[in-house]
């Protein structure tokens, strides 16, 4: 029988939500220079009485990008502000947050490999509209191993990255990433945009415009979770659904702008800044930049430090996919990634 890779990853992801594993995705391939695969499947929502509820997905819904931000924004205007002169790779951590990371520089916090724990739940006694107050506690936030030492992935270091981002460009995130991100790339347009964050500015939700282009992310039912209300409910009430508002809980309590989680997107606009990464089409990144930046074999990461260059262990901490932790029965499907890798600079870099 003739082998068919495109007839057999839309069986698999149909079957994926014949069996609830997901309600429904968008799934695109990019290969050799074309696309091989661009599907939707499933339907927005599979609860009765949720947003969506039974309503299908199509090719451009837009989702819940979750940290893939720390890749696609975060990382992304990281590497524009080494290119525009702003910071270096070794550039110390601003003293107010390098409390929390003692002697650590930019590339450590990249990398993963400045101390700082995965997670915590700053969220919990807090409503949304003070970011600074969450960064206040980072800032409290005792380091967990010695800097450089390995590699944990972290919300923590990409939160204080977004600050200091916001510091350099003298801007908020949100409109920084519009600015040398979405609107280059032609990704800013419309009711949703195709790329970018959604800011929390008093009403809650989607417009009437928006809904159906948006997926919702979590229903927030007590009786989905039958051992105990969760911890994230208190900062959520009282709506009851995840829609268009970010579904990380710290990110959400930042007014849903943050340097770890909050970016919106639709899987085209994915694939456009990826392109853009691997073709050097975004101003001001250049190939020797690029590749300082660019992924390195099996997911190792390299650092500079005042002590020099060093290779973090592959062995790192499973990356958090949210904000809390929940079985995936009652959880919205989330898409964990790499917060970002560093090569070796070369000889043009340096």
């Amino acid at each position: 029988m003739r082998e068919d890779p495109h007839r057999d990853l839309f069986d698999l992801l149909e079957h994926g939500v014949r069996a609830g594993v997901y309600p429904g995705c968008v799934a695109l391939v990019w290969r050799d220079g074309a696309e091989v695969y661009h599907e939707a499947h499933g339907d927005l929502g599979s609860r009765e009485g949720a947003p969506g509820y039974l309503r299908a997905v199509s090719r451009d819904t837009v989702y819940d990008l979750a940290s893939l931000t720390k890749v696609l924004a975060t990382t992304s205007l990281a590497a524009l502000a080494v290119a525009e002169g702003r910071v270096e790779l070794t550039t110390p951590v601003p003293a107010e947050w390098d409390r929390a990371c003692p002697g650590a520089t930019l590339a450590h916090l990249l990398s993963h490999s400045s101390g700082l724990p995965a997670h915590r739940e700053y969220f919990a006694d807090l409503r949304p509209g003070r970011p600074e107050r969450v960064l206040d506690r980072i800032a409290q936030t005792p380091p967990e191993y010695p800097l450089g030492s390995k590699a944990v992935y972290s919300d923590l270091g990409f939160m204080i990255l977004g600050a200091w981002l916001e510091r350099l460009f003298a801007q908020p995130l949100d409109r920084l990433f519009d600015d040398k991100i979405a609107w280059p790339l032609d990704l800013h347009r419309g009711d949703v945009p195709r790329l970018g964050f959604h800011r929390l500015l008093g009403a809650r939700g989607p417009s009437s415009a928006q809904q159906h282009r948006v997926a919702p992310t979590e229903v927030y039912d007590p009786a989905l979770h039958p051992e105990g209300v969760p911890s994230w409910f208190a900062c959520r009430a009282p709506v009851r659904c995840a829609h268009y508002e970010v579904h990380d809980d710290n990110a959400f309590v930042m007014s849903g702008v943050a340097g770890h989680a909050g970016l919106f997107g639709d899987a085209a606009a994915v694939l456009e800044l990826a392109r853009a990464w691997l073709e050097c089409t975004l101003p001001g990144l250049h190939p020797s930049l690029r590749d300082v930046f660019g992924p390195c074999p099996k997911c190792q990461v390299l650092r500079d430090s005042s002590a020099g260059t060093a290779r973090a262990p592959t062995a790192a901490a499973p990356p958090p996919t949210s904000s809390r932790r929940a079985p995936p029965a009652t959880r919205g499907s989330r898409a964990p990634a790499c917060g970002s890798t560093l090569r070796r600079p070369t000889a043009a870099a340096r």
